[in-house]
């Protein structure tokens, strides 16, 4: 299955422009025939659904990763139970959210 290409998403004129959905190895067993279901935004933020090799969704992760300078690096990791693992701190805020 190809990607689903969601067009320009960013002004940035470097590395991938586009929001995308994909389908890539798994990034834990990589010779599985299994796959992880990518959601990726331009230069930022991607959050990969890994599979592993459970038979039911007990096993299965959201991964959220971004890029910090060249390197990729996994800032959180949600499981089935709920349990959200974070890199850095919490910060907690005392009003709504918003996007800044």
């Amino acid at each position: 299955m190809p990607d689903i290409d969601l067009g320009v998403a960013t002004d940035w004129d470097e590395g991938d422009t586009h929001g995308r959905v994909k389908l890539r190895q798994n990034q834990v067993y990589p010779t599985s025939p299994k796959k992880d279901v990518l959601i990726s935004s331009p230069v930022s933020i991607e959050l990969s659904v890994n599979t592993n090799y459970s038979t039911s969704q007990e096993a299965d992760k959201i991964y959220f990763t971004t890029h910090h300078g060249s390197r990729k690096k996994i800032i959180g990791i949600l499981d089935s139970e709920g349990n959200l693992r974070i890199a850095g701190r919490l910060i907690e805020e005392q009003r709504d959210l918003g996007y800044n």
